[in-house]
C-alpha cells in the first residue's frame, strides 16, 4: 500500500469514526431526556427486534433449504418418470 493510499483510508476511518462517535453522543443524549418507562418501552423493542429478527432469518432460510432440497428430488422424479414413460411408448 502506498502512503497516499493508506493515508486516504485513515482519513476515511477516521471520518467514519467520528460520525459513529457523534451518533452515540446524540443518542446517549436523547435518552438521558427521555422519561423512564419511554427508555423501558424502547428497551423492550430493542430486545423483540434483536431476538425475533434473527430467528425469523434462520427460519426463513432452513425452509428455503428445505424446499429446494425436496424441489430437486421431485425434478429428479419427474424426470425419471418421463424418461421411463417415453422409453416404453
Amino acid at each position: 500500500m502506498t502512503h497516499s493510499t493508506f493515508r486516504d483510508f485513515e482519513a476515511a476511518f477516521e471520518s467514519l469514526a467520528r460520525d459513529i462517535m457523534r451518533a452515540c453522543r446524540r443518542a446517549v443524549r436523547e435518552l438521558d431526556t427521555m422519561p423512564w418507562p419511554t427508555v423501558l418501552g424502547w428497551c423492550v423493542v430493542f430486545a423483540l427486534i434483536i431476538s425475533i429478527l434473527p430467528l425469523a432469518f434462520c427460519l426463513f432460510v432452513l425452509f428455503l433449504g428445505v424446499k429446494l432440497i425436496a424441489g430437486a428430488f421431485y425434478v429428479d422424479r419427474r424426470t425419471s418418470l418421463r424418461k421411463r414413460g417415453t422409453d416404453e411408448a
